[in-house]
């Protein structure tokens, strides 16, 4: 993980108040992660591959590129996907891991359906395990139930069945398993309201002010570009 930036902290009664880390830079790196994603040649190619194989179904171009963004600012060893489909979020994963080096890290990518052509568009550099790539096909509660995935991940996207008790269901599998400041990615979240509902329960307020209770807060940041959604856990005490 990208070390967190401290603001500086300001003494008072000589004593240090120490404050929450700032999620500036988070913000930043992300957009001009995802800026340079866009404007690359890799952006152009996965496009016209997407229109060529059909694109119903299939993550656009500021998707994409917000899900490359915060790969590489997240840098994650151990990454989860329900819904790999024809692999054009995988694609994006793998190549913000590979741009950042990180040759040992694995996206374990779980797709439901026997004739869906899992992976079809992931450019054959990135496809092979070497670079990562773990295709599983089946449900995602089975390969749960063999214990078939990491218990401790770094990443988990969802892009399965966007009904509101399914994507439930999936988040609060895998938050537990979100090491500390790792990300919990959903694409669709304007489907319903079970992102913003689920992140309002990682809140915890100070019951005389009203404000966010930073320690007992399970989440370090959170937000949603375009149909993305994101949450950076936060490990509690």
């Amino acid at each position: 993980m990208r070390a967190f930036q401290w603001p500086r902290q300001a003494r008072a009664s000589k004593q240090e108040k120490i404050q929450a880390p700032s999620y500036y830079g988070m913000w930043d790196a992300v957009a001009r992660f995802a800026a340079e994603i866009r404007a690359s040649d890799f952006m152009a190619e996965m496009i016209r591959c997407r229109d060529a194989f059909g694109s119903e179904g299939v993550m656009g171009a500021i998707d994409c590129a917000t899900l490359y963004g915060l790969t590489r600012w997240a840098r994650p060893t151990a990454i989860v996907e329900s819904g790999g489909y024809i692999g054009m979020s995988s694609a994006f994963i793998l190549k913000a891991l590979a741009d950042e080096k990180l040759a040992t890290a694995k996206l374990y990518s779980i797709e439901l359906s026997p004739e869906c052509d899992q992976g079809a568009l992931i450019p054959d550099e990135l496809r092979s395990t070497s670079a990562g790539f773990v295709p599983m096909r089946g449900k995602v509660e089975d390969f749960l139930k063999r214990d078939q995935l990491p218990s401790s991940i770094d990443m988990f996207l969802h892009d399965s069945s966007h009904s509101y008790q399914h994507m439930l269901w999936e988040f609060r599998q895998f938050w537990p398993r979100l090491r500390d400041g790792g990300l919990l990615v959903s694409h669709d979240v304007q489907m319903n309201a079970v992102f913003p509902e689920f992140v309002a329960k990682t809140y915890s307020h100070d019951k005389k002010t009203g404000r966010r209770d930073a320690q007992r807060t399970s989440h370090h940041e959170w937000g949603r570009w375009g149909y993305i959604g994101f949450a950076v856990k936060k490990a509690t005490r």
